[in-house]
């Protein structure tokens, strides 16, 4: 079909390099916790902070956001109105200060999200992933054989100054995509949707409107007017869920209950800031049904599920990622030398 062909390839030539860059990124950030580590030895704890450890350094800041420690983040984590990233230990000492944009990994996080261009790059990204999405059928549509044999799936290798480098380049191309197929489509569809997150909530939403309540919220009367008191009232009320983000100007804590996929969980309790008292509560198990799948797309791209399978998977499929557009131009510019010399 050299329509798909053609469709492939020019595709493959356009978006190669943002292919490599973003799935660089995005692996190198499924080790983001040991690369911090790593670049800030200081943040190697090996005593868990608990919450309320935390909720005495909350009580130092009044605006931004922090999460909660835990073990794969074993550090208390503020995030002030201008976006640094402040580190404490379980005794509230200040460990360090990332500033925004401060250092490679903060950049990383950035371009992998949004080009380095806010809104404006979420919205390019997007089109991007689209635009990878039809890439990755075209490829398929032409390599779809007409008969299967063991040969579809084989490399011989060789080097770049070997003679059959060609043959190399094109088998690992098409072994590659058809190999990892899975696990790049899963990366390139729930990169997109986390782009086009609220039209795709709104469309399963319709799809599975339906609903069961679970929860409800307590009739109590509560005076939290701090972080410590808001995460014990918490617990109290709901032992089943885990205080994983609070909103530190808003008063708003965000939890994760059991079985959720959500690494920061998507239920609310929020308080009054001045009074303590408990003004609402949102149980993500109480949305639609459709709702509750939205928010699995996120979980799934960045493995928060799965454990060391998925993860092992995922990466598998970054490194597709690269391989796919790299082996796919140098045989492309390999041809098109060919031509000249002929």
């Amino acid at each position: 079909m050299p329509g798909w062909g053609r469709l492939h390839r020019w595709l493959g030539l356009t978006l190669s390099l943002w292919l490599v860059l973003v799935s660089l990124t995005g692996t190198l950030l499924f080790y983001k916790t040991e690369l911090l580590q790593l670049k800030y030895p200081q943040l190697k704890l090996t005593e868990i902070p608990d919450h309320q450890d935390a909720a005495r350094v909350f009580d130092r800041f009044d605006a931004g956001h922090a999460f909660l420690p835990r073990a794969d983040k074993p550090w208390i984590e503020v995030v002030d109105v201008s976006g640094t990233h402040q580190y404490f230990n379980a005794a509230g000492e200040h460990l360090l200060s990332r500033e925004h944009m401060g250092d490679w990994i903060s950049w990383f996080v950035e371009f992998h999200h949004h080009l380095l261009l806010h809104e404006l790059g979420k919205d390019i990204q997007g089109y991007l992933g689209l635009a990878s999405l039809l890439l990755v059928v075209a490829g398929l549509v032409k390599w779809w054989p007409q008969t299967w044999s063991r040969r579809l799936f084989t490399i011989r290798w060789a080097w770049p100054w070997q003679k059959n480098f060609r043959a190399t380049l094109w088998q690992l191309h098409r072994v590659t995509g058809v190999v990892l197929l899975i696990p790049l489509l899963i990366l390139l569809i729930t990169g997109t949707a986390i782009m086009y997150s609220a039209v795709v909530s709104d469309s399963l939403t319709r799809l599975f409107p339906e609903q069961h309540q679970v929860t409800s919220m307590p009739a109590v009367a509560t005076e939290a007017t701090s972080w410590p008191q808001r995460l014990r009232t918490a617990e109290v009320l709901f032992p089943e869920m885990e205080p994983r983000l609070v909103y530190l100007d808003r008063a708003r804590i965000r939890f994760k209950y059991e079985d959720e996929w959500h690494p920061n969980g998507r239920s609310y309790m929020q308080f009054d800031p001045f009074t303590g008292a408990l003004v609402s509560w949102q149980d993500i198990r109480n949305q639609p049904y459709g709702t509750q799948l939205a928010q699995m797309v996120y979980p799934l791209h960045v493995s928060a599920i799965g454990g060391v399978s998925l993860l092992t998977l995922l990466v598998a499929g970054g490194i597709a990622l690269i391989v796919l557009p790299v082996s796919g131009v140098w045989f492309w510019l390999w041809r098109q030398r060919r031509k000249k010399v002929a």
